[in-house]
């Protein structure tokens, strides 16, 4: 049986169509569903109802984030968010996100500056609302400025933006434990997730990279889930597992075991 918290990310089977993750979704008896905006095609009100009938929340929608050195492009940004948060607070939605985007190479407050101005009417819209808008600090600097929690406790400041909390991104920061305690206030949602660390190998021979099925990485899972615990974070808890070995292994092997092992282990922590 699924945890009642737990959510899982269509980022987890990449390859598939919406009809699939929704199928797999209904047989997992989850409660909660991570979306990419892309999959659900044109007819995305009645996606989100099918969802909702079925007793399927939306933890969040991943929705195309600013060019931050193409203002010309932002009222279309905005335009195509609002229509994401309409939906999403149609059908009771949890949150959607964006990237912050990729730096324009000024210095770094200059940049969160023109972020603010980019996405600030799309902030106020979304709590007029009533949903929370988010963005992801990233690795991936071809999408984000913001590479850290510690600094994206700054942006949300700045912004009135919530932060996604993933474990992918963060696990190896600096006191994780004191960072997520200042970033509560701010945390709009959480995902949980598990890399290999590796080790080295010999010159020239970097440690594997990558994610890994949920537990099978090298993660402290259950000290970093009590730490999130301890926030106060309410809310869903999405299980994120791009990767290689969903790739070669099959999907739902991979979503299947992560399920049932996340499940286990929120219980484990009291979440």
């Amino acid at each position: 049986m699924a945890h009642p918290r737990l959510s899982v990310s269509a980022l987890s089977s990449f390859g598939w169509s919406f009809e699939q993750d929704f199928a797999l979704w209904r047989e997992l008896g989850v409660g909660w569903a991570g979306l990419i905006g892309a999959k659900l095609g044109e007819d995305i009100d009645g996606n989100l109802a099918r969802l909702a009938d079925a007793g399927i929340r939306v933890s969040t929608v991943i929705a195309a984030g600013f060019d931050l050195g193409a203002p010309e492009s932002w009222d279309d940004t905005r335009m195509e968010l609002q229509r994401w948060i309409d939906a999403v607070a149609k059908h009771d939605g949890w949150s959607i996100y964006i990237t912050p985007g990729r730096t324009t190479f000024a210095p770094w407050n200059e940049v969160l500056d023109i972020f603010a101005r980019a996405v600030g009417p799309a902030g106020s819209y979304a709590r007029d609302k009533g949903v929370q808008l988010a963005f992801e600090p990233s690795m991936r600097t071809d999408v984000s400025f913001v590479n850290t929690i510690r600094d994206a406790i700054d942006v949300a400041e700045r912004t009135a933006l919530g932060i996604v909390v993933d474990f992918g991104n963060c696990w190896m920061e600096r006191d994780f434990r004191e960072t997520l305690l200042r970033a509560a206030p701010h945390i709009a949602l959480v995902q949980v997730g598990d890399v290999p660390v590796g080790s080295v190998r010999g010159p020239g021979q970097p440690p594997p990279g990558g994610r890994v099925p949920f537990g099978e990485g090298d993660l402290p899972l259950a000290r970093m889930l009590a730490d999130v615990r301890d926030t106060g974070y309410a809310g869903p808890l999405e299980l994120e597992l791009p990767g290689p070995l969903g790739e070669s292994e099959g999907y739902e092997s991979v979503i299947r075991r992560g399920v049932e092992k996340a499940s286990m282990l929120f219980d484990e922590v009291g979440l």
